[in-house]
């Protein structure tokens, strides 16, 4: 019996080369470029639109006269939906109107519904929108805003840092009204371990709002080896003031071998007419040398002793400023 063979023969098997790139490509053609360019031109139209419209109702809420606390929520959330997450952003912290930001204009006017909705949606605020908001602050002689906004941090931007690294909670800083003595000002700070930032930074400064100014209190080493203690009009704070300043530092503890504490620590800056770092000329002083940018006294070790009474067994050293302004 005979075996059946097959041969493959390669005149009849199937083999589909793949297609030439001539054969599967195909021309676009104009009408199809004139869609895709009405597509993209009516995508980006639709965009400007809707940030027109998100900025015609940020606008109305700082700027009606007919301010509604409960709609501010729903509306500006209805913007943020419209936009993407960092154009929104972005388009609250632009000094857009009347050269200001939105949220400058929600604090001096002192719709704060609208601030906190609109600061919900701002990670971290630009440079220039923080220099907005510590104008406005200062406008308003608002310390207590200043702080929760967290505005004077960028004036020492290493201790922030460095008190991260540590644990360190913020200082505390009160601004209060001395209700017996007219432009008289209790400034009461609380700084959490503070010999040893001090020794490592080998200089600290905070800032506050008294009186409508920006004012920074700074603890430093000195180029002649000692501490000092200074106080000035933080360098884009409303001008000319003249501050009588004490310095009040009140023992935690009495000396070791003592049973009653030390004597309170009460220095008193030199008074003068203060102005703003760098813009003494730009003023005239009633007498030469009466103008300077800030005012300083020596702590010798009084504050950094291992043993000081000053500092409590937690590094915490408290602070008190009464400012007499005329």
């Amino acid at each position: 019996m005979a075996t059946e063979s097959k041969v493959f023969d390669d005149s009849t098997s199937v083999f589909n080369p793949p297609p030439t790139y001539d054969a599967i490509s195909t021309p676009i053609s104009a009408d199809s470029v004139r869609r895709y360019k009405r597509s993209v031109s009516s995508f980006l139209q639709s965009k400007q639109k809707r940030r027109a419209t998100a900025f015609s109702r940020i606008r109305e809420i700082v700027s009606s006269p007919d301010f509604t606390p409960s709609s501010v929520g729903p509306i500006v959330d209805s913007c943020a939906t419209a936009l993407p997450a960092s154009e929104f952003s972005d388009l609250l912290q632009q000094r857009n109107i009347e050269d200001h930001t939105a949220l400058y204009w929600a604090i001096v006017k002192k719709r704060r519904e609208a601030l906190w909705a609109f600061t919900k949606f701002i990670s971290e605020f630009s440079p220039a929108c923080s220099s907005d908001l510590r104008f406005a602050c200062m406008a308003i002689n608002d310390h207590d805003l200043f702080m929760q906004l967290n505005l004077g941090d960028n004036v020492n931007p290493k201790d922030k840092s460095l008190r991260r690294m540590l644990g360190c909670p913020r200082d505390e800083i009160q601004v209060l009204r001395d209700g017996l003595v007219e432009n008289r000002y209790i400034v009461r700070l609380v700084f959490k371990m503070f010999q040893t930032r001090l020794r490592i930074m080998q200089k600290f400064a905070v800032e506050f709002i008294a009186r409508g100014r920006i004012w920074v209190l700074r603890i430093f080493m000195h180029e002649n080896g000692r501490w000092y203690i200074g106080c000035a009009l933080s360098e884009y704070s409303s001008p000319v003031v003249h501050p009588d300043v004490d310095v009040i530092i009140q023992p935690h503890r009495p000396s070791p071998g003592f049973d009653t504490p030390e004597l309170i620590l009460h220095l008193r800056l030199p008074s003068n007419i203060l102005v703003p770092k760098g813009s003494c000329e730009r003023y005239t002083a009633p007498e030469p040398g009466m103008l300077i940018s800030g005012m300083a006294l020596p702590l010798y070790d009084w504050l950094m002793d291992d043993d000081t009474t000053y500092v409590d067994c937690d590094g915490t050293l408290t602070v008190a400023l009464r400012m007499t302004m005329t």
